[in-house]
């Protein structure tokens, strides 16, 4: 059941008082419908669910590599994960040792990226290094192939009436899909967020989050623009904030701290007011927009982040970022047993005034 509270939406009060560590970085979190669960996949080949009620941590094992992104079914107990190897996964995760349901290993060729959910369950979409976006049914059956991006997708987003998917890419291109028959709509312009320079050896940059607000309004584009080099890809945070009925351009937001790196999870809250997390070589911000203003009413410096997510009651927000442990790197070696990473951090903030003691 859902936990209410009796409190007001302050994002410049946020506060937090529950910390969920992990050994390896997090590449995603996501609370669940139910607001029961939390769970976090990372670098480790392995997702991890905790009980908010008793924070009682379980580990999901079978994945062959890291493991990128994760997604919750809107009402059946399910929960999608996607891994560096191009697979896609399918689990009960509402037992009490949560189970695979089932696995679709080679549903993108090399890196499976993103994982996205309609609101009404019926579909799953994939998107990875191979550029192409995969519809699934929620039992794992291919139902359209989306082609027609020309560098790797790096974000899937379904808008909140379920009829579209919007899918942006490395090189800056968001395209907007009909669904389920999956034609292209439009193509939306963040070549701002997208850096292609002739002494570099890679594009750099591309569209890392997507959020759309509840009035289906605007349609908010993270990255990074004024990309340095493609050594570490430093470059400048950056969220370009589109009108989605014309698909111009309406405003661009920047954190007040400085930052070296993309913009990699964005958010809307209640009221319109815009969540997002970045990193950088010299850490980052959780920053909160009110969209009409480039700079935000509210932040807090943290350490590089990789994704945040709305508890159901919408009062509290997942924040995954990672902590510094003596160790650094982000664990590329053969093995997860081997792995030289920094701690994952997963921290809750209270959107609301802490209550008096």
């Amino acid at each position: 059941m859902i936990k209410t509270f009796n409190m007001q939406l302050d994002v410049t009060k946020a506060w937090t008082d529950r910390k969920f560590q992990w050994e390896r970085q997090v590449t995603a979190t996501a609370f669940s419908p139910c607001g029961t669960y939390l769970v976090a996949c990372g670098i480790d080949f392995q997702l991890q669910r905790w009980n908010l009620g008793d924070d009682e941590r379980i580990s999901l094992e079978g994945h062959p590599s890291w493991v990128g992104d994760l997604a919750f079914h809107p009402d059946k107990q399910r929960l999608y994960s996607v891994d560096y190897h191009g697979g896609l996964f399918c689990w009960d995760y509402s037992k009490a040792i949560p189970t695979l349901l089932w696995k679709k290993e080679d549903a993108h060729q090399g890196w499976a990226r993103k994982v996205a959910v309609s609101p009404d369950g019926k579909l799953v979409a994939t998107g990875g290094n191979d550029q192409v976006v995969r519809l699934w049914s929620d039992r794992g059956k291919k139902v359209a192939e989306l082609e027609g991006h020309e560098g790797y997708i790096f974000s899937l987003l379904f808008d909140p009436g379920g009829k579209n998917l919007f899918s942006g890419d490395q090189r800056g291109v968001v395209r907007e899909w009909k669904m389920p028959a999956g034609k292209e709509l439009r193509q939306l312009d963040l070549a701002v967020l997208h850096t292609r320079l002739e002494n570099f050896l890679a594009h750099v940059g591309g569209v890392r989050s997507l959020a759309i607000d509840s009035a289906r309004q605007l349609l908010a584009c993270g990255g990074m623009t004024n990309a340095k080099s493609n050594a570490f890809c430093p470059g400048d945070p950056l969220v370009v904030v589109m009108d989605l009925a014309t698909g111009e351009e309406k405003m661009r937001l920047t954190p007040a701290e400085k930052a070296d790196g993309p913009i990699n999870g964005l958010q809307f809250l209640p009221g319109g007011i815009l969540a997002g997390i970045g990193e950088g070589a010299s850490g980052a911000s959780l920053a909160f927009w009110t969209i009409d203003q480039e700079k935000p009413v509210h932040s807090i410096k943290m350490n590089s982040g990789y994704a945040v997510d709305l508890h159901p009651d919408g009062l509290r927000l997942a924040v995954s970022h990672f902590e510094t442990n003596g160790r650094g790197g982000n664990g590329r070696h053969s093995t997860p047993e081997t792995y030289i990473s920094n701690d994952g951090v997963i921290d809750i903030y209270n959107l609301y005034e802490k209550p008096a003691e």
